[in-house]
């Protein structure tokens, strides 16, 4: 028989009482045994408070709104094969977080051997911000927002002297609009689980999910200057485009995930063959919002006669996801097993375009996508244990996504009102995987692995017309392509060596250290031609590599230890580097490192007090090359370096005492400070003025002021024992 307790695990809480009526957390019974026959059923409640509204301290946690909070979880466990009873059937329900938006309900009910049920609800809200403020009226999560109609045109003309512009000059009127909203997301989880065992050898397995999901998520759109409204013709305006608003983009979204598992396990073999369907649906089509700028010189404020334009986004097209499994491993001997499997997927996308045709002169070539990827995978291992110290593998992995969504050319405006054709790219791809790897263990207490990994990818199109150059082939970079291609690495070959050594020194003292060398290897198509990009766009910088599929070489090594000093003293510490170097990019990234270090020790002073100390750095830098102006077919003369450095540090301590006011009362605190710095320098390897005489544009060279992240935070919390079933818990 197979006993078990749910376990709550409390979250801190800021500014939070809780009240625990009996709380098993913290009042676990002594006779573990005995919790194990008969699981303690649990009561807690409290009362929290939040000083302040913070998005940011209440992002997952459900407190992101100032004032009080009920919060309520409890568990229930029963049936007749807990204690000294015969049977065999158990239930629980558990409730997590209750009172807060990130509440969470299970209920299960189970007889051993035969079948399970299992039903649950979670909520989790994302709080994204409380400070965006906007002058568009609209709800929170809806679509559809429109500009108030005194708030007037916006005007983005540049004056003839250096004077503000735009939205830098906002009358008092404008400025008054503009209003705050609470922007988050939230999900829903229902689900149910279903379990039947037909007899020893033979089990199925069902689990269904319904998740639900509303709010919104801030976005940046820029406007479109096509779009004509008959206000801004009366006026005689023209339209500005690329202006930017930042827009509440809805999360009116469903997702039904399906599971389904027919299972069957003799003695030296097993099968299983599933079935997994995925529908998400979004509920919206686009979301609209106004363009109130305009490129005509007039004053901010101006009142239209009429409406303003309205420009749209689309939303995330409904999809939907199949696909079937089919597992299986045979032991072929005592000391050799060997496990595969094969799965096929369809993924299917065709919602309609949300067409306004103010950007497709002539129209769409087709109503929606088409959209069609086949994804299959194929597995194989091979494990034999050779000796009892040696220990051999070998393994094979294939994926495949093989996009047979069609191409179409697709007309329309560019940013200077020129009709031009791109055309959307269909990428597959394939991913071949190989492993040996030996273990061997010697000694006292060492293990040393070494390996071989073996990858290789494929990229292609499956259409013509996504191989071929779109638009006219500029006089300059004549006979630069010989074959069209979708993409520009079409092959990619990776080997990579693994070494690691793991030993116990002695019962206080471990030692583990590792090393990996890989070797990357891109085929590169020099006359590279990106079909959705029109004209010379879509021409490639001579020399310029993408850095995640460049040839690349990385080395890495990683170290660690714990050490057990005394009874009451023990330290760790671990540490890893990488040396990324860029062998075969004239232009892009050229080489990357990172260093991270983590250390902790903790001191126990009695059996009811101690004291840890923690402190982790890590640092990573990022060396680019890249050019000014294009050019296709020679090295570009003016290139330029950028420079990125990221650093991170957290230092903290934790302290607790235990065993005062007669073993009833336990304190606990933890204080950390952490500080990220982001740096970027650029360095011009050619004369700009701009480097050296202040222009209204800025500066194109030199450091950009540091982007710093610093948080102090400290948590305080106190237990007390009222009895063995019931304790206060006090938080700050």
């Amino acid at each position: 028989m197979k006993s078990y307790t749910d376990k709550l695990f409390l979250k801190s809480l800021s500014l939070a009482i809780l009240m625990a009526l009996p709380l098993a957390a913290s009042a676990q019974s002594a006779d573990d045994v005995a919790n194990l026959i008969k699981p303690t059923n649990y009561l807690e409640f409290g009362l929290g408070y939040v000083q302040h509204d913070s998005a940011q301290f209440g992002q997952y946690n459900g407190l992101g709104s100032s004032g009080p909070y009920l919060i309520g979880n409890f568990g229930l466990t029963g049936g007749d094969a807990y204690g000294q009873n015969s049977g065999t059937r158990v239930w629980s329900v558990t409730g997590t977080d209750l009172g807060t938006t990130s509440r969470s309900i299970d209920a299960r009910i189970r007889d051993q051997g035969k079948w399970n049920l299992g039903l649950r609800f979670d909520q989790l809200r994302h709080n994204i911000s409380d400070t965006y403020e906007t002058p568009l009226q609209g709800s929170m999560g809806g679509n559809v927002f429109t500009m108030p109609s005194g708030f007037g045109v916006v005007s983005a003309a540049r004056p003839s002297t250096p004077d503000p512009y735009g939205t830098r000059t906002l009358t008092a009127t404008q400025q008054a609009y503009f209003h705050r909203v609470k922007v988050h997301t939230e999900r829903q989880n229902t689900g149910v689980t279903v379990g039947y065992d037909f007899n020893p050898h033979w089990n199925t397995r069902f689990n269904w999910n319904h998740m639900e999901q509303s709010g919104a998520k801030l976005i940046s759109s820029g406007t479109d200057e096509n779009t004509p409204s008959a206000g801004f013709a009366l006026a005689g305006y023209g339209l500005r485009g690329e202006a930017i608003q930042v827009l509440m983009n809805p999360t009116n979204y469903t997702t039904d995930n399906l599971d389904l598992a027919l299972n069957w396990r003799g003695s030296r073999a097993f099968l299983s063959v599933a079935f997994y369907a995925s529908n998400f649906t979004d509920h919206y089509d686009s979301v609209s919002f106004p363009n109130p700028y305009t490129t005509t010189n007039v004053a901010n404020g101006t009142i239209l006669p009429g409406a303003y334009p309205m420009d749209a986004l689309s939303t995330p097209p409904s999809n939907k996801f199949n696909r079937g499994s089919l597992t299986a491993g045979y032991n072929i001997t005592p000391r050799t097993r060997l496990v595969g499997g094969y799965s096929y997927g369809r993924n299917t996308q065709n919602q309609n375009y949300v067409n306004l045709d103010q950007m497709q002169p002539g129209g769409l070539p087709a109503t929606s996508l088409h959209g069609r990827v086949i994804i299959t995978h194929a597995d194989l291992n091979l494990t034999n244990r050779t000796t009892r110290h040696l220990s051999l593998s070998a393994g094979m992995n294939f994926d495949k996504r093989d996009n047979r969504t069609p191409a179409y050319a697709y007309d329309y405006f560019d940013l200077g009102g020129e009709a031009v054709t791109s055309v959307n790219i269909p990428l597959s791809y394939s991913k071949s995987r190989g492993e040996l790897s030996a273990d061997y263990r010697f000694g006292h207490g060492q293990h040393l692995r070494a390996a071989y990994e073996y990858e290789k990818t494929h990229r292609w199109c499956n259409s013509a017309l996504s191989n071929n150059a779109q638009g006219d082939l500029p006089t300059a970079f004549a006979g630069y392509y010989t074959v069209a291609s979708c993409v520009q690495v079409p092959k990619n070959v990776e080997d990579k060596y693994v070494l690691t050594y793991r030993a116990n020194a002695t019962e206080q003292l471990d030692f583990n250290a590792g090393y990996s060398y890989s070797d990357r290897t891109a085929t590169v198509n020099a006359s590279f031609y990106n079909p959705m990009q029109a004209i010379s766009e879509g021409f490639e910088n001579f020399g310029y590599r993408a850095y995640f599929d460049a040839s690349r070489t990385q080395q890495m090594i990683k170290a660690g230890t714990n050490w057990q000093a005394s009874k009451h003293l023990s330290f760790s510490l671990d540490g890893r580097a990488t040396y990324d170097n860029y062998t075969d990019s004239p232009l892009g990234v050229q080489d990357g490192h990172s260093l991270s270090l983590n250390f902790d020790t903790t001191l126990v002073m009695s059996e009811h007090a101690s004291a840890s100390l923690y402190a982790s750095a890590q640092r990573r830098t990022r060396a680019l090359l890249s050019a000014y102006q294009r050019n296709a077919v020679a090295p570009p003369a003016n290139t330029w370096t950028n420079d990125l450095t990221d650093k991170a540090a957290i230092y903290g301590i934790t302290a607790q005492r235990g065993g005062l006011m007669g073993g009833k009362l336990k304190l606990i605190g933890d204080l950390s400070y952490s500080l990220d710095t982001t740096r970027y320098y650029t360095a011009l390897n050619y004369v700009d003025a701009a480097c050296t005489a202040p222009s209204r544009g800025g500066y194109s060279c030199g450091a950009v002021p540091d982007i710093r992240s610093q948080l102090s935070r400290l948590r305080l919390t106190a237990n007390y024992a009222i009895d063995r079933k019931s304790t206060l818990v006090f938080g700050y």
